[in-house]
């Protein structure tokens, strides 16, 4: 008899001891702040840089310094400041190239960037933040990249994650897939490592020329796109940058929340939501005029 006494007494205490174990559960959960609603803590640690496996052109670097920086700023809708970065190509092949960094330049210019405190955001981030006010790092960048090109993929990409950082690929639908181009797959790899994915146009045409079907140009290729992904394409670049009032009425018209074009400032604003500059990176650019370009540097102030 007192056997079954302290076997229904153990019984309850286990029962009592998982109750209790649960309602802690649930509690901590309830009460929990959601990163949602409550800015990150001040304090950063910077996250270790992955080991990772490259393409044989280019020698990761070893974990860098960063120097502490808050993690988000809140800040109100209207003007944002933040550098937005236009490359092409990332490859040894090309170096006489304007339009074409070599990998080992392009890890420079990234890991000074990391060093000096820079996080990326992506376009649509910066457009929503121009209409809604929210959190940014305190020194955001955005670096974008142009075409569809295969050896952003290959060559950027690794480079860029190994740091922690993502882009903005603005592809010209009809390139994808294409010889030495990027492929729906791999468009899709990026994405599921944080990549935004814009559209360049249909056929990479001077929208500004006579006879240029702007429907096809820009709104089929955001469908197409779409289809392809299975994802909203939200941001546009300007084939050459060239624009008239028309060109951006469409753009509006036909569904994109922004659009990219050149120029040199970082300060964004609602006026210039539809043709938000961007600084682009020339191959024969020193690692001093890449500096030069930025509005931040140094430790965080």
């Amino acid at each position: 008899m007192k056997a079954s006494i302290k076997l229904v007494i153990c019984a309850l205490i286990l029962s009592a001891m998982i109750l209790s174990s649960c309602q802690n559960a649930f509690l901590g959960n309830l009460f929990q702040p959601s990163p949602t609603n409550v800015p990150p803590t001040l304090t950063q640690t910077p996250t270790p840089v992955p080991t990772l496996t490259r393409t044989p052109t280019t020698t990761l670097p070893p974990t860098p310094t960063l120097t502490p920086t808050p993690a988000f700023l809140t800040i109100e809708p209207g003007t944002v400041e933040v550098p937005i970065l236009l490359y092409h190509h990332v490859t040894a092949d090309m170096k006489a190239s304007r339009y074409n960094i070599d990998p080992d330049k392009f890890e420079a210019q990234m890991k000074w960037l990391y060093e000096n405190g820079y996080e990326t955001i992506n376009v649509t981030t910066l457009a929503n933040l121009i209409r809604e006010g929210g959190h940014i790092p305190p020194r955001p960048v955005i670096i974008t990249f142009d075409d569809g090109n295969l050896d952003v993929y290959e060559n950027a990409y690794p480079i860029l994650k190994a740091y922690g950082f993502t882009a903005t690929f603005y592809v010209v639908d009809q390139y994808i897939n294409g010889s030495e181009m990027i492929t729906t797959d791999q468009l899709k790899d990026l994405i599921k490592n944080g990549w935004e994915i814009g559209s360049h146009s249909d056929h990479h045409s001077n929208l500004t020329a006579e006879g240029v079907d702007l429907a096809q140009e820009i709104r089929m290729a955001k469908i197409e796109t779409e289809e392809k992904l299975g994802l909203t394409i939200n941001s546009f670049a300007y084939p050459f940058g060239q624009i008239n009032e028309t060109v951006v009425d469409k753009t509006i018209r036909f569904g994109y929340t922004s659009a990219v074009g050149l120029g040199e400032s970082i300060r964004h604003d609602k006026s210039t939501l539809f043709y938000l500059n961007r600084i682009e990176i020339e191959n024969g650019y020193s690692m001093e005029k890449f500096v030069s370009l930025l509005p931040w540097s140094g430790p965080w102030q």
